[in-house]
């Protein structure tokens, strides 16, 4: 279950217009930064196995007492990645620019990446040109190889989490799982 749109958090700084994705552990909005008027995407831990969400309120409750523990750390872990990643400053890297803690689980604040994903793309137009392959593969490996090189790694490297933005055709990495 998803925040409703026009749903807002910190106190209207950020105001959520749509679903931009959800996983395992977390759902990723398009949302308005309602003082800068940009849009910006925004991931909240939700661990839908394990969570639920009170309709009226939007807070997120633990299924089971059972699992609190197990959702405590995953939340820690979230927190922490978000952290690390708002550390990395790559042109190939996403931005993080705020993490924050409401309605009983957290959330961290993104650049929005105005385009599709590397796998989008191919399922959409087929096999890339050599050409452009070869300037993706290139520009991942730099941006991961810079992570490296502070001792980091991206947990879930694959063309789903490879945005490519579509003013300028640049491979942008998201999604750095838990």
């Amino acid at each position: 279950m998803q925040l409703n749109i026009n749903s807002e958090l910190q106190c209207g700084k950020y105001r959520i217009l749509r679903v931009l994705g959800q996983g395992g552990f977390g759902i990723t909005y398009l949302a308005e930064h309602t003082m800068l008027n940009k849009l910006i995407a925004i991931k909240e831990f939700f661990p839908k196995e394990y969570c639920n969400r009170d309709a009226t309120s939007s807070h997120v409750t633990i299924g089971t007492q059972s699992s609190e523990n197990l959702v405590a750390q995953l939340k820690n872990k979230f927190i922490k990645e978000a952290r690390n990643i708002s550390r990395l400053h790559h042109p190939n890297i996403i931005i993080i620019h705020d993490i924050f803690q409401e309605n009983d689980t957290a959330y961290y604040v993104m650049e929005y990446v105005d385009g599709t994903s590397l796998s989008e793309l191919v399922k959409q137009n087929g096999a890339l040109s050599e050409a452009t392959a070869i300037s993706y593969i290139r520009k991942v490996a730099d941006a991961v190889g810079y992570m490296h090189s502070l001792s980091m790694n991206h947990l879930d490297l694959k063309p789903a989490n490879i945005m490519v933005r579509s003013q300028d055709n640049e491979p942008i990495l998201i999604d750095f799982g838990l």
